[in-house]
């Protein structure tokens, strides 16, 4: 306590030694500074302090220089916060872990949006902040203007004609302006560089997350297919046959479920809200993920106690030699061999009708079904160049850096403001971009990833209950022999 009355002693004398307008230079950026630890500060370091200048009453600007002058230490946390309750830490983790994805993979209802959605009022637009460019450039907008009140008070300070008045443009005749007004014409060309390879570089990276999305979309419309194809084929009213359908459903939606189980997503298990109230950084998240305990033993039984899989089935892909990344491909293959199984016995297909077209169809949308499944590793493993994307980042970063110096010449103090809405944008568009890039949500921009619970769900849905329920509701004749009246037979022949 001594320490820091002291220090604060020290910092009022050298406070009350500066004129006035260096004084207001000085408390703008140390507010600005103090704006920007707080923005990146997760631990509250400066939460005491702030508490003990309202305490004393001090006043606004001698707090923030005393900021400035202050190296304050962070206090360890002293307990466990509740906001971990359930992470790897705890060591009940696992089991609730396993409650939660055994209902995740049978669900059957999307309780959100797929991606997160707006609503055009502009009002509504420009309060959002979680999952914005507002947020993600809060940071960067708030340096470069710390950088632009540094240039104003250099200038200031070393030029002798210091006594312009406030925003308006320094004298063009000052050696150090001259020196800035030439930065600014190379700064111009960089700015139209810039712009281009920017543009283009968000439009290809909207592509690539359009891209992603319509594949994840494509593979439920193949399982979709699949399902529809063949309950179409199964006799009704037949024990077998429905029991048969019963089990082909029910192994391709789990091999959906375990497809997206074993991709790497923000949304993997327990959804991307669970992540958005802890103060756990993102890489301590995913020490330990969630989507493959579902593939582990311990995640087989939980579904065969849901009744999700039988014990045979869960004992034969544990011994099937593979990998858990590939019980995917195990129960589409089984699929395969049930339809196959069934086209031979009959259960399937109709009697008499040679060719009908259900093998050839079915076998089509399976493999692509396969397909779809490995372009969703294929797009996000070859999704941009690096070179491509460090040129943009640093074409980027130091257009930012010099526009504090190169706007200076021409606009003076008014550069601050200017700088700071220059970063937002440009800044803006390139994290934008990065997110496109990330579209579930696994490096750092899980506000932006396609749900992959939700694709769950409505898949879930779909295959489990649409063309079970659409097929007992047809009104023909049981077994699939649908009787045709003599007039239809008259009216077929001619």
């Amino acid at each position: 306590m001594y320490g820091i009355h002291q220090c604060q002693s020290q910092s009022d004398g050298i406070y009350n030694n500066l004129d006035k307008m260096t004084k207001l230079r000085c408390s703008v950026i140390a507010l600005m500074v103090v704006l920007l630890f707080a923005c990146t500060d997760r631990t509250r370091s400066f939460s005491p302090l702030l508490q003990k200048r309202r305490n004393t009453g001090t006043s606004g600007h001698k707090a923030a220089f005393t900021l400035l002058l202050l190296h304050s230490e962070k206090e360890p946390l002293s307990k466990a916060r509740s906001s971990y309750e359930g992470l790897p830490s705890s060591p009940f983790w696992k089991k609730q872990q396993l409650k939660k994805l055994a209902s995740w993979a049978i669900n059957d209802e999307a309780n959100r949006p797929i991606i997160g959605e707006y609503e055009p009022d502009a009002f509504w637009l420009w309060s959002r902040w979680k999952g914005t460019v507002l947020s993600m450039t809060i940071v960067p907008v708030l340096l470069s203007m710390c950088i632009g009140v540094g240039v104003d008070f250099a200038v200031h300070s070393l030029v002798s004609e210091s006594d312009w008045p406030a925003f308006s443009v320094p004298p063009a005749d000052a050696p150090l302006v001259q020196q800035l007004e030439g930065l600014n014409s190379l700064w111009e060309y960089q700015v139209t560089l810039t712009t281009f390879i920017l543009t283009f570089f968000t439009t290809e990276a909207y592509k690539f997350w359009r891209t992603v999305y319509s594949t994840t979309r494509a593979i439920q419309g193949r399982i979709n297919d699949i399902c529809m194809l063949i309950t179409i084929g199964a006799k009704r009213n037949d024990p077998e046959s429905q029991e048969l359908v019963a089990r082909c459903t029910r192994l391709i939606k789990k091999s959906h479920s375990f497809f997206w189980a074993a991709t790497p997503t923000v949304s993997d298990g327990l959804g991307d809200e669970g992540h958005e109230h802890t103060d756990m950084p993102l890489e301590d998240m995913q020490q330990e993920k969630i989507g493959p305990l579902l593939l582990s033993p311990e995640g087989l039984r939980g579904l065969v106690k849901v009744g999700e899989l039988t014990a045979e089935e869960a004992e034969a892909l544990l011994s099937s030699g593979l990998p858990p990344t590939q019980y995917t491909y195990i129960l589409m293959e089984w699929v395969g061999l049930y339809v196959m199984d069934g086209l031979e016995s009959g259960l399937l297909g109709r009697n008499g009708i040679n060719n009908s077209g259900l093998e050839e169809n079915f076998l089509r949308q399976l493999t692509a079904l396969r397909a779809e499944y490995f372009n969703i590793g294929d797009f996000v493993s070859g999704r941009m160049p690096l070179a491509y994307v460090q040129l943009v980042q640093i074409l980027v970063d130091s257009l930012v850096f010099l526009a504090p110096f190169s706007l200076y010449s021409d606009l003076g103090s008014l550069s601050i403001p200017l700088t700071g809405l220059l970063t937002l944008f440009f800044k803006g568009l390139l994290e934008l971009s990065k997110s496109f890039l990330d579209p579930f949500g696994v490096e750092g921009y899980p506000h932006q990833n396609i749900r992959v619970d939700v694709l769950v769900s409505e898949l879930n849905f779909g295959a489990a209950s649409r063309w079970v329920k659409a097929a007992e509701s047809f009104p023909g004749a049981p077994n699939g022999s649908a009787s045709v009246s003599k007039q239809e037979q008259e009216e077929g022949q001619q």
